[in-house]
């Protein structure tokens, strides 16, 4: 985030595209939008934002958007996209940081401004490297801000940044921390380990009658039976009730004239060069040497502008953000390459060329008929789908159980069960075809309950459930379960004596033998090995490995194996530190990428309680209007 930030306010073109540090603040969530008593759509603390001046910040953001896309971003593609959200998200974050820096007494000394801008290179002629009060003009035309709001804008920026400045580093993360994160990484480990198996564990014991009843008797909650039930079941999805749909083709058409204006007609684009004179005389020189040829990419030069800069491509009417210059380009009857008188713009005097002309277009109603008759039965279908959800409904409400309401609709009930909450049945056989959501409904249910109708998580229909028979958990008798009993008492019995094996081995280690004494009467020797941090085999899993790292030199580490029921003892006989091979530059982008993690989650921290401490509240209702005509 904060080199988000500080990128922001070093290239102003860059801050001016995302709108008052969209980016750096989308990873905060907007709070819960909920309507309250005043007219503001949005309220931080104690400033409050209009619904007009979200839409104004929102339309800014798509125009940027619009411009770096070539043109193709339209407002119902900021919708899909998430951009309201955005747009809000950072109105809040800005408002909030202000607001603080205020109450800190920060001020802004014009000066800083002043140098602020004649420094920015992106203010700057790259002819003379000079401040070019031309190329500032014209990249706020180009973005629908007047020179004041952007100083305004501006000053606040740079005192929300001195805010930054105090509690970022700004800096490489601290020797001592560098260290040790590259010292984790070459680090190594030679051990000697040794692996213990069943057969160095004794002979095994066999089970009396006595010893599997004990068991039994001790571990009753792993032979219960889990809790079962019974019920019916009907699913409605969506391609139920599409059967015999009629799609009326008087019907299809007046779909697709209601929405032609919108999706179906493509307005006119033109491609203009444009740019501005401080005076009238030197735009109407500059037009008449277009007019004797003179090609435009030279009149920007000219300016230390390049062509692309100047260039605004296939731009619809509403695009150019500038009324005059909107209303000369788009004037009826000019042609591809015609060069236009000057424009006495809010600027200046701009002097413009069509570059080129796109007709406009209209996607024919054959060309969409499907797609709009698919959406026709989709709309159709989900009507025919509510109407048997409320027969369904009312059937129920005179008393008729789920089967006989079902039967009114011509559908009928499946019985599930018995099913435990994991989709088992007695036995342990698996009963498909029961939806997730459904199995979870019924075991929130009592008996003789239903419930209402609840949306399948694929979203292509809804489910009913009603609860018929539930069989709580229950104690299987000894005889049923006897083989597995003393499949667990074996197991567990095995397990133990191993366990007592790797304890005499460490008492051993721990009276004074080293680990190949304590494994002589085995008859094995303990392997050597250099283990890294993500070394791991068939006797060391990545849990293992991480004890050995958690140990000190000389430690013994036991554990159960990575394959198999044996276990493993582990002995640190070395710590080694293998040479660093990282370059010295790589170690300083990594010493600044964790100072830049540390700044990250100490501003991140900051922002969040500074949004908490100032309250941000939102007015739902006034934003659903604002958007709703996209959605």
């Amino acid at each position: 985030m904060l080199t988000q930030v500080r990128n922001a306010l070093k290239g102003v073109v860059a801050w001016i595209v995302v709108v008052l540090l969209i980016l750096a603040f989308a990873m905060f969530g907007v709070p819960e939008m909920r309507q309250f008593a005043d007219n503001s759509a949005l309220t931080v603390g104690g400033e409050k934002f209009s619904a007009q001046y979200i839409q104004s910040e929102f339309s800014r953001s798509v125009q940027a958007q619009r411009t770096q896309s070539g043109g193709a971003y339209t407002r119902d593609d900021a919708i899909a996209s998430g951009l309201p959200d955005q747009v809000i998200n950072s109105i809040a974050t800005t408002s909030a940081l202000s607001q603080f820096a205020s109450d800190l007494g920060l001020a802004l000394p014009r000066e800083i401004l002043r140098d602020y801008l004649q420094q920015n290179e992106n203010f700057q002629n790259p002819a003379t490297g000079q401040f070019d009060r031309l190329v500032l003009e014209s990249i706020l035309s180009r973005n629908g801000i007047t020179a004041g709001e952007f100083e305004r804008r501006i000053e606040e920026d740079l005192m929300r940044t001195q805010v930054f400045g105090a509690l970022a580093a700004s800096g490489p993360a601290p020797d001592v921390l560098v260290a040790a994160f590259l010292l984790r990484e070459t680090e190594n480990r030679r051990i000697a380990y040794l692996t213990v198996t069943d057969n160095m564990a004794g002979i095994a014991a066999e089970p009396t009658p006595d010893d599997l009843q004990t068991y039994y008797q001790s571990n009753q909650e792993a032979f219960t039976a889990p809790e079962y039930r019974t019920f019916d079941l009907l699913i409605l999805r969506h391609e139920d009730f599409r059967d015999d749909l009629a799609t009326p083709e008087e019907d299809l058409r007046q779909i697709y004239e209601a929405n032609k204006p919108r999706l179906y007609d493509k307005p006119e684009t033109r491609t203009l060069y444009q740019t501005t004179f401080d005076t009238e005389t030197e735009a109407q020189a500059a037009v008449a040497a277009l007019r004797q040829g003179k090609p435009f990419e030279n009149i920007a030069s000219e300016r230390g502008l390049s062509l692309e800069a100047v260039t605004f491509t296939d731009a619809q009417k509403r695009d150019i953000l500038d009324p005059a210059v909107a209303e000369a380009a788009f004037v009826d009857g000019l042609e591809e390459g015609a060069v236009l008188d000057p424009v006495e713009s809010l600027f200046g005097w701009s002097i413009i060329q069509i570059a080129g002309i796109t007709a406009p277009e209209t996607i024919t109603y054959e060309e969409v008929r499907e797609e709009i008759k698919s959406t026709y039965l989709e709309q159709d279908t989900r009507r025919r789908l509510q109407d048997a959800i409320d027969e369904i409904e009312e059937e129920r409400d005179t008393g008729a159980d789920l089967a006989i309401a079902a039967e009114s609709i011509g559908k009928s009930i499946v019985t599930v069960g018995p099913i435990d909450r994991f989709s088992f049945a007695p036995g342990g056989a698996i009963i498909d075809k029961v939806p997730g959501e459904a199995l979870i409904e019924a075991f929130q249910l009592d008996e003789g309950d239903e419930s209402e109708a609840a949306t399948l998580a694929t979203s292509d229909g809804y489910f009913f459930v009603s609860m018929n028979e539930i069989t709580p958990p229950t104690l299987e008798p000894f005889d049923y379960v006897r083989d597995e009993v003393e499949q667990r008492w074996r197991k567990e019995e095995r397990e133990q004596r191993i366990s007592g094996t790797v304890r005499g081995i460490r008492d051993a280690v721990t009276a004074g033998q080293s680990l190949d004494e304590a494994a002589e009467p085995f008859a094995r020797a303990p392997i050597e090995l250099t283990v890294g941090r993500r070394f791991e085999n068939d006797t060391i899993s990545t849990a293992f490995n991480d004890q050995l790292f958690f140990a000190e030199l000389g430690d013994l580490v036991s554990g159960p194996t990575a394959l198999g029921q044996s276990q493993v003892v582990a002995e640190i006989r070395e710590i080694v530190v293998a040479p660093n091979d990282i370059p010295p530059e790589q170690q300083n982008i990594y010493s600044q990428y964790l100072g830049y993690q540390l700044d990250q989650e100490l501003l991140e921290a900051f922002v969040t309680t500074l949004r908490e401490d100032y309250g941000v509240k939102m007015n739902r209702a006034q934003l659903d209007i604002l958007f709703a005509d996209t959605q």
